[in-house]
């Protein structure tokens, strides 16, 4: 009876410091937990740049809690041991919820869900898988870029480049090469075409077709942004007066209101009135 009193006093002992069981909270249970599953960041800034400073493709996964097949990749594909380690060693996985970040659905071009998108170091898009993707398919299509071959110029040259929430024509066109109309009208982030341009407060504009183009022709002033595109809220709050992302844009009042990041543009949204008398 004592032998036993002792070792249940040294087994209390071991429990209040977490060495006698293996699912303690410590570096082992991380280890355990951090091998078996997806690290899934979700922003995708944060995402973008650990995929260009480590030289990794990006996978995204776009998603919704109500989608009966997102829910099968997650519990099927998705944690098959084999994806698990490839996306671990070649990828930065990112997961995107579509209900709480429509503007990046929109950037993406999402139509379906669920849709997976992988993604280059410098924001081309590589390839684009919709629907339900078993774990055998999906690993013969990461197979087959995850170490895609450059050409002299040191640019990928899949057939399927576009580039990912950053319009190639971006510097060349006002508001990143977005269509104002499109924003406006169809509250879609959509990106315009080189071939439908217009000239407007000194700035070069596209659209995404003619009729959109035509749109604007006969009433800029309408398809233009509040304060020229600025960040209302960044100037109301004494910083510096940033340019605002057109992937950040809410439509109130009839126009276009652009903001720099996504916590300025909730703080609009709360109490526009406050911001719009900065106008």
């Amino acid at each position: 009876m004592r032998k036993q009193a002792i070792w249940q006093i040294i087994w209390t002992g071991l429990l209040a410091v977490g060495l006698a069981t293996p699912f303690a909270k410590g570096d082992d249970y991380v280890a355990i937990e951090s091998s078996t599953t997806v690290s899934w960041r979700t922003s995708y800034q944060l995402a973008s740049e650990e995929s260009l400073r480590d030289g990794k493709l990006l996978l995204v996964k776009v998603s919704a809690s109500w989608c009966g097949p997102c829910k099968q990749m997650k519990q099927l594909t998705f944690s098959d041991s084999r994806v698990v380690e490839l996306l671990k060693s070649e990828f930065v996985a990112l997961s995107i919820d579509a209900d709480e970040h429509p503007d990046l659905v929109a950037g993406f071009n999402v139509e379906a869900y669920p849709t997976t998108i992988i993604v280059g170091p410098d924001r081309a898009i590589l390839k684009r898988l919709k629907g339900f993707q078993s774990a055998d398919s999906l690993l013969a299509t990461l197979g087959t870029v995850s170490k895609p071959k450059t050409n002299s110029r040191g640019t990928n040259p899949s057939e399927d480049v576009a580039s990912a929430l950053e319009p190639v024509n971006g510097a060349k066109f006002g508001f990143a090469g977005y269509c104002q109309v499109s924003l406006l009208e169809e509250t879609r982030v959509r990106k315009g075409s080189a071939t439908f341009v217009a000239e407007h407060r000194g700035q070069t504009v596209c659209f995404q077709t003619e009729e959109h183009l035509q749109r604007f022709l006969v009433d800029p002033e309408r398809y233009w942004p509040v304060a020229d595109g600025q960040c209302l809220v960044s100037s109301r709050e004494g910083s510096f007066a940033f340019q605002g992302d057109p992937r950040m844009a809410v439509t109130w009042r009839g126009r276009i209101w652009m903001f720099s990041d996504r916590e300025r543009q909730r703080r609009f949204i709360q109490t526009p009135s406050y911001y719009a008398n900065e106008m």
